[in-house]
């Protein structure tokens, strides 16, 4: 799984589950958490340096072995994000303002519920509302949400699933400030399904970017293309520039450099690449 990074912190799984954090040198490694293997981790910072950690665990409970959130700090306290009740199946973390946003998808065989949950940090994660946000159809438990929150309070949960039994795509769903239950949805349907449907974010001089991995046509063995493009202030997505094609892709990770510059990288049979853009 890929490693987290958040000013100059790495947060890297290992084949075990296990995350170790570390400084970008690779200096002052130690075990922070355990997460269930295989599953992806993400990492923010809150303020004064403080960094938060989510990553996805098994507990046992009277129902069986349940796969929930959970997250970390600076003391190393885990605090379950994950309300009783709610599973999950993947979690990000973004920052807005001094606080942070997590969004948790939880799919299921009969539907998939998204979360988003304000955190703050006061001596201790403090946990806001749990807010379930959007409802959908069953969902790929493969696939993981991304978000971006702009600078103006403005913020869209990205979440590729089913629209209905004919249609796939993008859900772009609304994130107030606070989160807000049953926020609107504006979607951008895909040529055809795709599993897994890796989707990556990131701000750039106050613009919203997204990466994603869709077919280019529709039918069974179609190809597959990353392409990128930008959030307009409705959430609407803007197709920018088809970067490469895309068979096979896992992972898809966008980044913003100081320069405004766009760091994309993604995962395919051949290995891992990487291309920078610049003037979209």
């Amino acid at each position: 799984m890929p490693c987290a990074v958040t000013g100059e912190l790495t947060f890297c799984p290992d084949g075990t589950g296990a995350v170790h954090r570390s400084a970008l040198s690779g200096a002052d490694a130690q075990t922070v958490a355990h997460s269930h293997a295989g599953t992806r981790v993400s990492a923010a910072h809150l303020m004064d340096g403080v960094s938060a950690l989510v990553y996805l665990a098994s507990r046992q409970t009277s129902e069986g072995w349940v796969r929930e959130a959970w997250l970390t700090s600076e003391d190393g306290r885990p605090v379950r994000l994950s309300e009783d009740g709610s599973g999950a199946t993947s979690s990000t973390l973004v920052a807005r303002g001094s606080s942070l946003v997590a969004i948790t998808v939880d799919s299921r065989v009969a539907l998939t519920a998204m979360h988003a949950r304000e955190v703050h940090y006061d001596h201790g994660l403090r946990m806001g509302e749990d807010v379930v946000t959007f409802v959908g159809g069953p969902g790929d438990s493969t696939s993981a949400a991304a978000a971006a929150l702009l600078p103006s309070g403005t913020g869209w949960a990205l979440l590729p699933i089913a629209r209905d039994v004919s249609d796939f795509g993008l859900a772009i769903v609304k994130i107030d400030d606070p989160p807000r239950v049953d926020e609107p949805v504006v979607w951008s349907v895909y040529p055809d399904g795709l599993d897994p449907a890796p989707v990556a974010t990131a701000l750039s001089a106050g613009r919203a970017w997204v990466a994603r991995v869709r077919p280019r046509s529709r039918g069974p063995g179609a190809p597959r293309e990353l392409e990128v493009g930008e959030l307009g202030l409705d959430g609407t997505f803007v197709p920018k520039h088809v970067v490469a094609a895309a068979a096979g892709a896992t992972d898809v990770t966008l980044a913003a450099d100081a320069r405004g510059a766009l760091w994309l990288a993604w995962i395919d049979p051949s290995g891992t690449r990487m291309e920078r853009l610049s003037c979209l």
